[in-house]
């Protein structure tokens, strides 16, 4: 039986309990308590659903429509918007008018979620609501706020409450300001967002056209090759990540992650050590290490930000959905990029 980093990667993502995820409510601020449901063929606990449910609500949101045109004037002149790097974040970079320099904004709704403790964050009220400061250096400014109410339903074990306090959806803002007061900036963007979560801004009615936001990585464990068996699924705190270990008469404990992504398109960026393999009507680029493959996709079509507002601005400014998937060998890994794309995509 094969054991490898992997396994070690995500120990405290994954729960010793076979569980599933949830039918979700849109929205909801606990899980409901009805009898127990499955999805997948895995049983889900009240942990699990409430998990299930918080990625299902951050993947209904377009993190754009949190940076609005009133808060986002009053910093400068708008030289590029778009959604940057994670489906969950989308940036803004301003012209202040101050000075050359270029201010940024950023909203991610799959945001750092810091501890109580945490020495790093000051504990502080915006809109009725505590969220959590992080002014460590100068021109810059992160607060952290929830998007939902904590979980308040009944935990069975230790790594369920685990999970169920990391997976409290959180966003994060965050400013850059070369010489201006960034922590005032993010303040009045936080407030803003804490007061659209009422009737929140949502994908689909987003100007960015990104329809793989919506979906769901793990809908794939219904649509596995048949001779996969898959031993263990939980629900992740992250709505654009799934994980789970699967098995086959060819291999054993195979650990399966996948990760829905946004890619710049740009030469200079492209990795060199990549293979194309073809397969399903799909190029998927591979990357092999010892003992595990990455296996990507390209899925849909270029999404555009502003690059006519700057030229600087235009390099970064065309990005691509990307499927990322990282098992023990290539051939899984390729199997299951192609069998997700065409859920992803269907």
């Amino acid at each position: 039986m094969r054991r490898n980093w992997l396994l070690a990667a995500v120990a405290l993502a994954m729960s010793v309990s076979t569980s599933g995820c949830a039918v979700v409510l849109l929205g909801s601020a606990s899980p409901a308590r009805s009898a127990p449901q499955n999805r997948y063929g895995f049983e889900m606990s009240e942990a699990d659903r409430y998990l299930a449910e918080s990625a299902e609500f951050v993947r209904s949101l377009d993190p754009c429509g949190f940076l609005t045109e009133d808060d986002l004037a009053a910093m400068g002149t708008v030289v590029q918007l778009r959604p940057d790097g994670e489906l969950s974040t989308c940036s803004a970079s301003l012209n202040p008018g101050r000075s050359s320099a270029t201010d940024s904004v950023s909203i991610d709704l799959n945001g750092y979620h810091p501890t109580s403790d945490d020495p790093d964050y000051e504990h502080m009220t915006i809109g009725g609501e505590q969220v959590y400061l992080d002014d460590a250096s100068k021109g810059s400014c992160r607060i952290s706020f929830p998007l939902r109410d904590e979980f308040d339903g009944a935990s069975s074990e230790a790594m369920d409450g685990l999970l169920t306090e990391s997976g409290r959806s959180f966003a994060t803002i965050d400013v850059d300001r070369a010489d201006a007061d960034a922590c005032a900036a993010a303040t009045t963007l936080t407030e803003t967002a804490l007061s659209l979560l009422a009737d929140p801004p949502l994908r689909i009615d987003s100007k960015y056209d990104l329809p793989l936001a919506t979906k769901d990585p793990c809908a794939v464990l219904e649509h596995l090759p048949a001779t996969w068996t898959v031993d263990r699924w939980n629900p992740s705190s992250d709505p654009y990540h799934c994980h789970f270990m699967v098995s086959s008469a060819t291999f054993e404990d195979n650990l399966a992650m996948l990760d829905v992504t946004l890619t710049y398109v740009d030469s200079d960026l492209r990795s060199t050590d990549s293979e194309p393999v073809q397969q399903g009507g799909y190029t998927v680029e591979t990357r092999a290490a010892d003992s595990s493959c990455f296996a990507d996709i390209v899925l849909g079509n270029p999404v555009l930000g502003m690059p006519e507002n700057d030229d600087s601005a235009a390099r970064y400014a065309r990005t691509v959905p990307t499927l990322s998937v990282l098992t023990d060998d290539c051939e899984s890994a390729v199997a299951l990029a192609v069998a997700t794309a065409d859920v992803l995509t269907g």
